[in-house]
């Protein structure tokens, strides 16, 4: 079983509700959206590099786990599975395999973080196993790719009644958040919900002021701590 991966790394996890947290990324390699990119504006992947599946190295299982046994030797670490996309093609194999034996690892020996959290872009399925946790984004018309969503998500999401999941709202302008009010009252969403502003298009703190007027439920700011310390480097 192999998978495109571009990077293993470790740092502290930048945004959502696990934020600050030592966390163990595991980044695949390819991912067929290309978010906000039209004729005059520019693509707002944060992760442009792992876009293309030619940009990662087929890795196994194996070599997978044993690259993250020698970051966090003592598995404490939460384990998060990012792209590119972990859920698309070859890769959601992978991604499955390697969270089961982290799950079944950690379970048998009481360590924390048993399940790894998946960032998925939303167009994928998600499932119903206990052995993930999600963050999926919902992307907005701002995007250009929110005809891509897959709505069954929202189901699955609804079913798993998981308190650490969450749904992340990326937002380009006015037009983007009214959009995802509305989803979240068509869909009824009850999982925790992230709003971030896409960099050098809305500003943080107008968008704090829309949140504040409509104050969905379960909702945060999230900013990218990582890139307060780091600014854009890899592998932090």
């Amino acid at each position: 079983m192999f998978g495109k991966i571009h990077e293993v790394y470790s740092s502290i996890s930048g945004e959502g509700i696990s934020q600050g947290i030592p966390t163990v990324f595991i980044r695949f390699a390819g991912c067929s959206l290309r978010c906000g990119k039209t004729e005059t504006r520019a693509l707002w992947c944060d992760t442009a590099y792992a876009l293309g599946p030619n940009q990662g190295e087929e890795k196994s299982l194996e070599t997978v786990w044993n690259e993250l046994v020698t970051l966090d030797s003592h598995h404490g670490y939460q384990v998060l599975l990012t792209g590119g996309e972990p859920l698309e093609g070859k890769n959601r194999d992978l991604s499955v395999a390697i969270a089961k034996r982290i799950y079944e690892h950690r379970m048998n020996f009481g360590r924390p973080y048993p399940a790894p959290r998946v960032e998925t872009n939303g167009s994928e399925q998600i499932t119903d196993d206990s052995f993930f946790v999600f963050t999926m984004d919902y992307k907005l018309p701002g995007s250009g790719m929110e005809d891509r969503m897959n709505q069954e998500n929202f189901r699955i999401l609804e079913k798993r009644h998981n308190s650490l999941d969450e749904i992340k709202f990326v937002v380009r302008d006015r037009i983007d958040f009214d959009r995802s009010i509305e989803v979240i009252r068509e869909q009824k969403i009850q999982t925790n919900i992230l709003y971030s502003p896409v960099h050098g298009e809305v500003d943080a703190k107008e968008l704090v002021e829309w949140i504040k007027v409509d104050n969905p439920p379960k909702c945060r700011l999230s900013l990218q701590i990582h890139k307060v310390l780091w600014g854009n480097q890899k592998g932090v």
